[in-house]
């Protein structure tokens, strides 16, 4: 139906600019750390930084999964959805007014994290409450490639942050991009976020599913925290520390991996990046339709796989510099992270097909971001982990990690695509 399509269209935009905002400062700040840092850090430190920067938001997400997936399931998905975007889109716009480290030295590294603390709060809000709305609304048959198109909205918002990128860097200088470049990037991030506040305003109708069952919910969280409910919210967190800790190795690392260690130019980083998330796109939507012929816990089982052993074994190539030229680079680059980043496209369908209505926005949400608690200090594992191995290779270890969580995490939860989302 036409409200179906348009709570698709609004779960796809949510997940868009919610991962924009996220990643604007994976590619959008790694040519412009120079101008909130001092240029005698070593590159560990840098990394570090650089790394909790994004982190910071990452943080923030569960606890915004935490207050705005309990409102959802109480008050409804749209309103909450509504609030969470118009207040990232806010945040967004007072970090564009942030000095550089000559005004305020290390104050201005500490009020870029705190603000995007605070924006991660309200992302976790956005997704928690409209992809709930769209995936219990879509025909259970489609589920699943709903689902993948819904999540293929990260790799198309980290496509359109990488060409914004590299414009920028063609038609800026060094100097001006780390002055001003980089915030007309963060203006667009601005607009297009409330430009989908309108959007869901005007034309994206409540859940059906919701409103039939919205007088029986009382207190979704402590329904989710108990029984049967929480057994399964564990197993839905294991599977999802695994997918967080190969986003945060593939996405996290590789920009600055190419620019600090391989030394590799911006422009050529940022190019490599886009035609890989190009791929990635097709990936997602691949996994959503597959996990509807094969079932949601095979295809999480053959991916998780992949990612522990071919996309690991890949990434140390990369990293070891063992390509002979750029086309070499960029066919390791695409199937790093293709193959690796394909599972998520199974995620939105899957999660919500774990969880009953009364509790489903709640258990979205937390259990899509709570992991994160721990996958999202792998910088601080990276610097233990170089005591045993040479830094540059430390990621390796936590992508073969993944792999290994995402499998055991999927063997241990049941097949969901036929789960009727009316109960």
């Amino acid at each position: 139906t036409i409200d179906q399509k348009r709570m698709a269209k609004a779960a796809f935009l949510t997940f868009f600019i919610d991962m924009f905002d996220v990643y604007l400062p994976i590619t959008v700040l790694a040519p412009a750390m120079e101008y909130f840092l001092p240029k005698s850090l070593p590159v560990s430190e840098v990394s570090t930084i650089y790394f909790l920067i994004f982190a910071a938001t990452l943080i923030g997400r569960p606890v915004g999964a935490f207050l705005f997936g309990h409102y959802s399931d109480i008050i409804g998905r749209k309103k909450m959805g509504l609030v969470s975007i118009g207040g990232f889109s806010v945040v967004t716009l007072l970090l564009i007014f942030i000095p550089g480290f000559q005004t305020l030295g290390y104050v201005t590294v500490a009020l870029f994290i705190l603000l995007r603390f605070i924006d991660g709060i309200f992302l976790g809000g956005g997704y928690t409450s409209i992809v709930p709305l769209a995936i219990e609304n879509a025909p259970k048959e489609k589920r699943g490639l709903w689902g993948g198109i819904i999540g293929s909205g990260y790799p198309v918002a980290f496509v359109l942050i990488s060409i914004i990128t590299l414009l920028a860097l063609k038609i800026f200088p060094r100097e001006q991009y780390q002055l001003y470049g980089w915030r007309i990037i963060f203006v667009v991030g601005v607009i297009l976020g409330l430009s989908i506040v309108y959007y869901i305003h005007k034309l994206v109708p409540e859940s059906k599913i919701w409103l039939k069952t919205a007088q029986k919910t009382k207190a979704p969280l402590k329904e989710l925290f108990s029984g049967k409910n929480f057994i399964n919210l564990l197993q839905v967190l294991l599977l999802m520390l695994g997918l967080w800790f190969q986003i945060m190795v593939v996405a996290g690392t590789m920009s600055i991996v190419f620019i600090k260690q391989l030394h590799i130019s911006a422009s050529l980083t940022t190019t490599v990046t886009l035609i890989s998330y190009l791929f990635l796109i097709g990936g997602y939507i691949s996994a959503g339709w597959i996990s509807q012929k094969i079932g949601r816990k095979t295809a999480f089982i053959i991916l998780g796989l992949l990612i522990g052993f071919l996309t690991s074994l890949l990434y140390y190539l990369l990293v070891a510099g063992m390509y002979r030229n750029t086309f070499i680079l960029f066919l390791f680059s695409i199937i790093i992270v293709t193959v690796a980043g394909m599972a998520w496209g199974i995620v939105p369908s899957y999660i919500n097909e774990r969880f009953h209505t009364s509790v489903r926005a709640s258990a979205y949400g937390i259990g899509y971001t709570l992991s994160i608690l721990i996958a999202s200090f792998y910088s601080f594992y990276m610097l233990a982990l170089k005591a045993f191995v040479p830094y540059k290779y430390t990621q390796i270890v936590l992508l073969v990690l993944a792999g290994i969580l995402v499998v055991i995490g999927a063997i241990l939860g049941p097949e969901t695509k036929e789960v009727n989302m009316e109960i």
